[in-house]
């Protein structure tokens, strides 16, 4: 599965595109490791990585929402925290079941190419706005 950085995932914002490139090389990582069979010891360590800096991405992007008053903040702040809570359960189950690494990385990369192209595309949008009012 190969998993390359497509036009439609960028969101008009320097910092967060070169987060989601950062992400998706993560992912593409472990997709990589789990299909080369890869000991369950690295896909576990790459599982917390991943979840780690989703944290920190979302947070990030989060800021960003704040700094342009983004009328969707709640709702992308939620269903942030849904995307968290659905990989730790992922970490938890491959931490107990090498046979877990397939599930996850097929998780990974739909949440990735989904949450990017539908909840992030949104805020493209508002990113563009707010640049085009700084800017007169």
């Amino acid at each position: 599965m190969t998993m390359e950085w497509k036009h439609e995932y960028e969101t008009g914002s320097s910092r967060i595109d070169d987060e989601h490139r950062v992400f998706l090389d993560l992912v593409r990582e472990f997709v990589e490791e789990c299909e080369d069979g890869a000991e369950h010891t690295l896909l576990l360590r790459l599982a917390h990585e991943i979840y780690k800096y989703a944290d920190f991405h979302f947070f990030s992007e989060e800021r960003m929402m704040t700094r342009i008053r983004y009328a969707d903040l709640p709702h992308h702040h939620q269903v942030h925290q849904q995307l968290l809570e659905e990989l730790r359960l992922f970490v938890e189950s491959l931490a107990t079941d090498a046979s877990q690494a397939p599930t996850m990385a097929r998780f990974l990369v739909r949440w990735f190419v989904s949450h990017t192209v539908t909840e992030d595309t949104k805020l493209a949008g508002a990113i563009a706005a707010f640049e085009a009012t700084r800017k007169k």
